[in-house]
């Protein structure tokens, strides 16, 4: 009866591991991987940041430009996206903002730009939410928002070792096919997602006829509050040859949440950094 007890206790143990090896040998669908991406991005948008960060453009024909932003950004859990982009250099653009408010998670965003010279602040349409900003390779519309989950479809059809720099990261490689409603430039997309942290590494995006027209790729890694993160990113636009260099400087918490009245576009004329120490 005894051996029989410690029997029944060793198969029943062993049935137990089995499960757990199960559990933790379970692969991810792609859109699952695509949804942790968007949850670690949801992580670090969380509440109020102050952020730091440099573009570094460069054109086909071989001219360059250089930008430095300060960021305001706020959201609360299941309330509006905020986000306010300061102008800091160069000189000839200091002051002029741009704003980004997506009232609710089922609402398209609003944007404006205000431009010091003309005192006054003007709302972007659809149309005018493509162009360049800043004369980087990223449009308003890119800045602005950049939920990927509600606009793709993602296949698993790869993983791989990206090199980055001197360091070597696990990654997922998925292929994207855009939604039938989405709103996006590209019908088709690969993602290279870090195994670890599921921050993007790498993504290209392709024409309908199946041609790479942007893609952009990490090249610096840092840490934020214990997550792995996007330090130094370069952006492409292969039909014109051009690319921006984005640097994140700084990255800071405030001692007390963002006033909603510093996203209202009625209050862009009278914004002061000095509030925010920029």
């Amino acid at each position: 009866m005894k051996n029989k007890k410690l029997l029944s206790v060793a198969l029943l143990t062993l049935a137990l591991l089995w499960s757990v090896v199960a559990v933790m040998g379970e692969e991810l669908s792609g859109n699952e991987i695509l949804t942790r991406v968007d949850q670690e991005a949801q992580f670090l948008s969380e509440g109020s940041m102050i952020t730091t960060l440099q573009f570094e453009n460069e054109y086909g024909d071989g001219t360059t430009s250089a930008n430095r932003f300060a960021s305001l950004s706020k959201q609360m859990e299941g309330g509006a996206k905020y986000s306010l982009i300061y102008f800091v250099e160069p000189e000839d653009d200091k002051g002029t903002i741009f704003l980004s408010v997506k009232p609710g998670p089922d609402e398209d965003s609003r944007m404006w730009l205000y431009l010091p010279a003309l005192g006054m602040s003007k709302e972007l349409v659809a149309e005018q939410q493509e162009q360049s900003f800043a004369g980087s390779t990223f449009s308003f519309q890119d800045v602005g928002s950049r939920d990927m989950e509600d606009k793709y479809d993602a296949e698993l059809i790869g993983e791989e070792t990206l090199v980055l720099g001197d360091e070597s990261r696990l990654v997922y490689i998925l292929a994207l096919t855009a939604n039938p409603d989405a709103d996006t430039d590209y019908p088709t997309a690969k993602m290279w997602i870090d195994k670890e942290g599921f921050l993007m590494l790498r993504t290209e995006n392709y024409s309908a006829e199946g041609n790479l027209e942007w893609m952009m790729e990490v090249t610096k890694l840092g840490e934020f509050e214990g997550k792995v993160t996007a330090d130094r990113m370069i952006a492409s636009n292969v039909l014109d040859e051009s690319s921006t260099t984005i640097t994140f400087l700084e990255r800071v918490r405030p001692e007390e949440e963002l006033s909603d009245s510093a996203f209202d576009p009625e209050n862009l004329t009278s914004f002061d950094p000095a509030i925010y120490g920029l």
